[in-house]
């Protein structure tokens, strides 16, 4: 392998690797080679032009001679090239989210080699907390990290470490479960932070997502579920009633809990979202006290004409035959009816 003039270590000429998927520093010797690969072929058609090792094979000498008489400057500059071409590609990859989410899986699978041979000594599934934990251990530091989405285009779900004093310094002095920290973060990097005119739709997605992730934190917190699906139709049975929890605080001018895509134009839900944001409308778990009471309440407004719990729909009667496909599909169509989660 040929050895980098000023480095003084083995030079990693694939590309892919060392020059543009690599976080390290730039390295000037790399770029330097591509660019007089590139001289070389400019004009060649594509079966006769250089391979990489072939090139380096046959010209190392007069490589290494026109590298070691480049000046700092020239130097500097391949390496300022280097760092463009990582922007660009960084850009073009964030124009894809599902690439994004491979990245950041991709990122915190390579921190997890770390410390491989720690956490293969024991049973432990997450593994980058285990990475973390061993690094705080090994250095005698406290600390915690917290990574979320950018934008509501974006797949990646939270990840998050807390080393022990660290998680009690959040309790204690913010106030804050570690996960309800991470969902503000991600709520303010969503919605906190853009300065751009967002569409009504990208606003009523995110009151969905709020909404949604806020539920399903108070769900795990309790222990009464690990996910729920949000379900606007028949908000007092399937969530309230259900589980025993209720969305407090939603702004009194645009009662009864509705679908957001629902409560009005733009204004309204934008209102609604300030209200979540700044947690003045949460969700809270009521007491059984509490909650027999809603359920009585709920009756007696039933009972009263209030249409509190929303009819399923009827299945529609068909005087022309189905085909079996058809007549599947059309099943589940019906068993699916008043559990709109974010689209009713």
């Amino acid at each position: 392998m040929l050895l980098a003039p000023s480095i003084g270590h083995d030079v990693n000429f694939t590309l892919g690797v060392r020059l543009f998927g690599s976080s390290q520093r730039p390295n000037a010797w790399n770029a330097f080679v591509r660019q007089r690969l590139d001289d070389i072929n400019e004009g060649l058609s594509k079966g006769n032009r250089w391979k990489l090792t072939e090139f380096i094979e046959s010209h190392k000498e007069t490589l290494r001679n026109n590298y070691a008489r480049l000046s700092c400057a020239q130097k500097n500059n391949y390496e300022v090239e280097i760092m463009k071409i990582r922007a660009d590609k960084q850009r073009m990859v964030h124009d894809n989210p599902r690439a994004v989410q491979h990245d950041m899986q991709a990122t915190f699978a390579a921190m997890d080699q770390e410390v491989l041979s720690y956490f293969l000594r024991r049973s432990f599934s997450d593994r980058h907390i285990i990475q973390w934990t061993a690094i705080c251990s090994r250095l005698g530091v406290e600390g915690f990290y917290v990574a979320v989405r950018g934008g509501i285009e974006d797949l990646s779900g939270p990840k998050l470490f807390f080393s022990e004093k660290a998680e009690k310094f959040v309790r204690a002095v913010l106030d804050l479960e570690p996960q309800r920290l991470a969902l503000k973060l991600e709520a303010f990097a969503v919605s906190g932070l853009s300065k751009e005119k967002k569409s009504l739709n990208q606003l009523v997605s995110e009151c969905w997502m709020l909404i949604q992730d806020e539920l399903d934190f108070i769900l795990r917190k309790n222990k009464l579920a690990n996910h729920a699906k949000m379900n606007y139709t028949n908000y007092e049975h399937a969530i309230v009633e259900h589980y025993g929890v209720e969305l407090k605080g939603w702004p009194f001018e645009l009662l009864p809990v509705r679908n957001p895509s629902r409560i009005g134009g733009r204004k309204s839900v934008q209102l609604l979202i300030n209200t979540l944001i700044e947690e003045t409308c949460k969700w809270t778990k009521l007491t059984e006290e509490e909650l027999a009471d809603r359920i009585t309440s709920n009756h007696a407004r039933q009972a009263a004409g209030e249409t509190v719990y929303k009819p399923w729909k009827a299945r529609a009667k068909k005087t022309v035959e189905k085909s079996a496909a058809i007549v599947e599909s059309s099943s589940e169509s019906d068993e699916n009816e008043g559990d709109d989660g974010g689209n009713e």
